[in-house]
């Protein structure tokens, strides 16, 4: 049973509480005035307005329960415009501007409503009780909307994250495309942390498959050849797996063991943001040329067509360096170039070089002799490495 003091503050609680409902508008305008500058939402009129709303709104909605029940529980009011307009801010990657303005007007409130029981009584005891309960009916009541926010961004964070393949590829193309450059919000659209090392791995099928799943099936047999579960995956398309992992890829098994119809590209290991986007340029630099090599090879990584990202920017400037350096050598059969190549990646070493082609010593010297004919200069120490240059530019050209 309560006591006449306890009444007492009760009756307090509601003359207050009437007061805020009864507020003039410059009040009500103050406090939505501070929520606008505390959102900071890049003169969005629609969240501004909408956001302002809620607090004054939340307010109102305090003192009426205030004024109802000085002594019961309430329960915060949330509007669906607001929730859509977290969603939105979710899927934009933006900052939780929708909470910042909770508190702004819990502190206005606070200020106003000190004002309006200073005004009621000037008992210490009275004074002591009324912003006692008040401070913390106030303060739970912000502590428990911003919880129910904060509980529904995590729950659309995690949806974006591990759900929604499409969303999570427009995601990843605005990171790509310099779009969405800041790392927290990148990372927290993704559900990937970007503060580690990054070595980017493209999956893709070499030509139209009618099997959708193939390249998600060979994504399953692949990665655990390459040391552990990447820490993104990402769905670029029916035929196309965007994966990213946080250490150096070993592939040497994938060659023999990569699914047909499958290709795999690997890039560079990068740290950090920057890394990142490093690692994913290289890779799609690897794609590229893996795409459209006549040697086929299925697996590389950005260390096997290092020089090729270089030459393959100007092919105009490249197949007049070719002409120029092989000479009627160009024209010469496959066979040939091939084991031209070899030769040179041998260490000119003619025995070794026979031995790993499977031929008789003299057959690569007589090869070696038409190789001189076509040459523009006989092969030398003055020209071997251009050759070699050339030699393997061609395996990775269309």
């Amino acid at each position: 049973m309560m006591n006449s003091f306890d009444q007492r503050v009760d009756e307090l609680l509601r003359q207050g509480a009437e007061r805020v409902l009864k507020a003039p508008q410059s009040w009500r305008d103050e406090v939505g005035k501070a929520v606008v500058a505390a959102i900071d939402s890049e003169n969005m009129p629609f969240i501004e307005s909408v956001i302002r709303r809620e607090n004054l709104i939340g307010v109102m909605h305090w003192a009426n329960s205030i004024l109802s029940d000085p002594n019961g529980p309430i329960t915060p009011v949330i509007s669906s415009e607001l929730y859509a307009i977290i969603r939105e801010q979710v899927r934009k990657g933006e900052l939780d501007i929708s909470l910042n303005g909770y508190r702004v007007a819990q502190n206005i409130t606070w200020r106003r409503w000190m004002r309006i029981v200073f005004d009621l009584t000037s008992d210490k005891d009275e004074l002591q009780a009324v912003l006692d309960r008040s401070a913390r009916s106030i303060g739970n009541y912000t502590d428990a909307a911003i919880a129910i926010l904060s509980r529904y961004i995590d729950a659309e964070r995690a949806e974006l994250a591990k759900g929604a393949p499409a969303l999570q590829r427009e995601v990843l193309q605005q990171v790509l495309s310099g779009k969405l450059a800041d790392p927290f919000s990148a990372g927290q659209r993704l559900g990937y942390k970007f503060d580690r090392p990054h070595t980017v791995v493209r999956i893709w099928t070499s030509e139209i498959q009618r099997d959708s799943d193939l390249v998600n099936r060979a994504a399953d047999r692949i990665v655990p050849m390459l040391g552990g579960a990447p820490g993104l995956r990402i769905e670029e398309g029916e035929s196309s797996l965007f994966l990213c992992f946080d250490q150096p890829i070993d592939y040497s098994r994938l060659e023999s063991d990569c699914p047909d119809g499958v290709m795999v590209a690997v890039g560079q290991v990068g740290q950090g943001f920057s890394g990142f986007l490093e690692s994913a340029y290289s890779a799609r630099m690897v794609q590229m040329i893996l795409a459209n090599a006549r040697n086929g090879r299925r697996v590389a990584d950005h260390e096997v067509v290092r020089l090729q990202t270089i030459l393959v920017s100007d092919d105009g400037a490249f197949q007049h360096f070719v002409s120029d350096v092989l000479g009627d050598c160009l024209r010469a059969s496959q066979d040939l170039k091939h084991n031209l190549l070899m030769y040179l990646k041998q260490g000119c070493n003619a025995a070794y070089t026979a031995e790993q082609l499977g031929i008789h010593r003299n057959t690569l010297n007589r090869q070696l002799d038409r190789v001189n004919d076509l040459l523009p200069q006989p092969l030398g120490d003055a020209n071997r490495l251009n050759i070699a240059v050339a030699l393997e530019g061609l395996l990775w050209r269309p």
